[in-house]
């Protein structure tokens, strides 16, 4: 697709959540929270900030009036970023804005179309980088992503019911975050596992492991030995014992950015910044599978720092006691629809544990196991 960007020049209005009050008790200002059910006390300058923006009054505006107040503007700027980043984290404003719709794009993530619209092509660019493929097809969206600029912080919604606030390095890890939530949360999925998964001869292979065990970089070198991406992070479940990947872009850590620019020589990878620090890029994989296939190998990855890397297969009750501890439900209870489906899953496919050090080695020997080889 080729997306047509502009900045955009609108500014952004801050406007009370629908579900926020704002009332008086012997002249103390203070808002009640239906969502919440709380109340938070403000002092007058809040109070003060609150009422203009209530009435639909610029940031500009504000600063303006509180300079009036014999507030200097660098200290009433500060003021209401204080307050406003308080009361968005609390689910008290929303936005009121148009943004251009030249900035945009549409996706399919697990049978859900996704629409993405950002305020200008920095932040349009960054959100792109998330997926394997966009489109620009008209109509209605599961899920509409929209994200715009508040001075030095991207306001966005749209994932859900609130608004919510980030840093400009952090939004496209905030959002797969955020959406990978939504979609486990669907009603169609009955848990998720945290594996990789791809796509051979119409079966699936799923990667099993937390964060660190090399799912992202096995993937890419599975890639490249034909095997079709699905999905590097979650794996979504359907009663029937079924597996879904999530095809966001592959997710690449520092220590593999080099070798992976050698081997996508068209890739102009973006940094992002995660919730716990680490700087990592996405890496788009062409003709990414969307959609269930049943599982034909289960693999647990032990990542080590020496050795030869080695199959070790596991019987149907060690596959199915790893798998309950790497599942995950939108409740956090495995249900007995869910248990069943492991089962279905553990009784069709073949399980081992993956001993291994090097990505390239290990690939070997999943290529030869799916070919039939091993």
């Amino acid at each position: 697709m080729e997306l047509v960007l502009e900045k955009s020049s609108a500014e952004v209005v801050l406007k009370p959540a629908v579900d926020a009050v704002f009332a008086l008790f012997d002249g103390q200002p203070v808002l009640f929270s239906a969502a919440g059910q709380k109340i938070y006390q403000l002092d007058q300058v809040g109070g003060f900030i609150w009422c203009r923006l209530a009435q639909g009054a610029s940031l500009a505006a504000v600063y303006h009036e509180m300079g009036k107040l014999d507030i200097v503007e660098p200290v009433a700027r500060q003021f209401v970023r204080q307050a406003i980043s308080s009361w968005i984290d609390r689910g008290l404003l929303d936005v009121d804005r148009r943004m251009s719709t030249n900035c945009a794009f549409s996706t399919v993530l697990g049978r859900h179309r996704i629409s993405v619209r950002a305020e200008n092509r920095d932040l349009l660019q960054r959100l792109v980088s998330l997926f394997c493929a966009s489109d620009n097809v008209d109509g209605q969206a599961d899920i509409a992503v929209e994200a715009m600029m508040l001075e030095d912080q991207v306001l966005f919604g749209g994932i859900d019911a609130g608004l919510h606030r980030c840093g400009v390095e952090a939004l496209a890890p905030t959002i797969k975050a955020r959406l990978t939530d939504r979609l486990i949360r669907s009603d169609r999925w009955v848990f998720a596992l945290h594996a990789a998964s791809l796509a051979k001869n119409g079966a699936g292979l799923l990667l099993c492991g937390e964060a660190g065990a090399g799912k992202s970089t096995l993937a890419l070198q599975l890639v490249g030995a034909g095997f079709q991406y699905s999905g590097d992070d979650v794996a979504l479940i359907e009663s029937d014992g079924t597996a879904c990947g999530i095809p966001f872009a592959l997710t690449l850590k520092e220590g593999s950015w080099e070798w992976s620019s050698v081997l996508h020589s068209n890739w102009d990878g973006v940094t992002h910044r995660r919730a716990d620090g680490a700087q990592v890029r996405y890496l788009p994989v062409s003709n990414a599978h969307n959609g269930s296939l049943p599982v034909g190998w289960i693999i647990f990855l032990n990542r080590v720092a020496s050795g030869s890397p080695e199959l070790t297969a596991l019987d149907q009750l060690d596959s199915m006691r790893r798998l309950i501890e790497g599942a995950f439900a939108a409740d956090g209870r495995l249900s007995t629809t869910g248990f069943f489906a492991l089962k279905e899953i553990v009784s069709g496919a073949r399980s081992f544990l993956l001993t291994y050090c090097e990505a390239v080695e290990a690939r070997e020997l999943l290529v030869d196991l799916c070919n039939g080889k091993a």
